[in-house]
């Protein structure tokens, strides 16, 4: 697979790699190496140890935990400009959740001698690190909140919202298409519900005219509506 350059990632002057210098980030280039996903394929595995950290180009994933009786739990979703596994390649510990492509996904990856290499020599870049750390563990505290005293309903609601925010566009007459399909089995295990569950509630705002679903599609007509339901 033919290698991405740095300076062409849409996150090259926002993401945590943006403070490096010339000569770094051409050390970057020169160690990492770029591969394309299918959908369904595996990054890398609870379980595992890190051998480096994953920068996603382009495209759509899942990080999932494994738990009782091979339930799985979707602990959050990365597209382009993320970072996977770098918690863990820090933290010297295997993988936590397993990466999965949902949409056809390009990514680059880093070995870890490179990284702590580049590391080491970029305070700067440690500074960006530990306030990406510290605004996922502010994540997980909020979804721990919203499972423990939230409404399945309520957070139907919400995660409608949050992939709006994530990756919603508006539509001609008003309202927003969500640029991500989920199945309703996804979209169960990021909410802590059934699949049955998601398919009643998504039927139920759907003939509330609060949503349009064809398929995988949802397009949201009244947000509004779904604000009012997690106020």
């Amino acid at each position: 697979m033919k290698q991405i350059p740095c300076n062409v990632c849409s996150s090259r002057n926002t993401g945590v790699f943006c403070h490096l210098s010339a000569a770094d980030q051409a050390l970057c280039n020169n160690h990492k190496t770029s591969n394309l996903y299918k959908s369904g394929q595996k990054l890398f595995y609870e379980g595992n140890l890190p051998l480096g950290i994953y920068c996603v180009f382009s495209g759509k994933l899942k990080l999932y935990k494994t738990g009782v009786n091979g339930r799985l739990q979707i602990v959050r979703l990365a597209s382009a400009g993320d970072l996977l596994g770098y918690r863990s390649l820090i933290s010297d510990e295997p993988y936590s959740a397993t990466a999965e492509v949902i949409d056809e996904a390009m990514v680059c990856f880093i070995d870890k001698t490179t990284f702590f290499d580049v590391l080491r020599r970029n305070p700067q870049l440690a500074l960006e690190m530990m306030k990406k750390l510290c605004r996922e563990l502010r994540e997980a505290e909020d979804h721990v909140m919203d499972v423990a005293q939230k409404s399945t309903r309520e957070r139907m609601a919400a995660l409608l919202l949050t992939l709006k925010e994530a990756y919603g566009s508006p539509i001609l007459g008003g309202g927003f298409s969500l640029g991500i399909e989920l199945s309703r089995e996804e979209m169960a295990e990021m909410i802590g519900t059934t699949q049955e569950t998601v398919i009643r509630l998504l039927s139920e705002l759907r003939s509330q005219g609060v949503v349009e679903i064809v398929g995988r599609s949802i397009t949201i007509l009244k947000e509004k509506n779904l604000q009012s339901l997690i106020s």
